[in-house]
């Protein structure tokens, strides 16, 4: 991996060459191209993030917003064995389908970070539907789905 001219230190951005693969075209085997990347960048999902995200309000109870995570949940061990099994048989046909990755997906844990949630809910602006930054207005869009998430949204 090559990093490409570095970019100011207060972009968002950091653009490198890294191994990639595409999920629209189905490559099997990575290619080095140039990327670009947001910052902060972790290597693992286990890996806490590199800065924090603190809601103007330090205690949740003090929110003026009324925020509830109910879909969030743990993993079930018997959901990842049952996958485990399953993918033995039917990954070749998960793949040729374009669910494969999410399924795979379901059996991560994903860490509820409280303060990142109320940090970004904080910054939600419903009349736009997107978030508001100091450097702009941002928001998730089916393509940020497909990368991030690896699930087809388009085939």
């Amino acid at each position: 991996m090559k990093n490409k001219q570095p970019l100011t230190e207060d972009t968002i951005i950091e653009e490198r060459e890294d191994f990639m693969l595409s999920s629209v075209v189905h490559e099997t085997h990575p290619t080095l191209r140039t990327a670009h990347f947001l910052k902060p960048i972790s290597n693992s999902i286990q890996e806490q993030p590199p800065f924090k995200f603190n809601p103007s309000f330090l205690n949740p109870n003090d929110n003026p917003l009324k925020i509830n995570f109910r879909g969030w949940h743990i993993t079930q061990t018997k959901w990842v064995s049952w996958v485990h099994k399953l993918k033995q048989n039917y990954e070749s046909v998960w793949k040729k389908v374009g669910i494969f990755d999410a399924i795979m997906a379901t059996k991560c844990y994903i860490h509820k970070d409280q303060n990142l949630l109320y940090g970004v809910v904080e910054k939600w602006c419903s009349k736009t539907n997107t978030f508001v930054f100091s450097f702009g207005e941002a928001t998730v869009i089916l393509e940020d789905i497909m990368v991030l998430g690896g699930y087809p949204v388009l085939d």
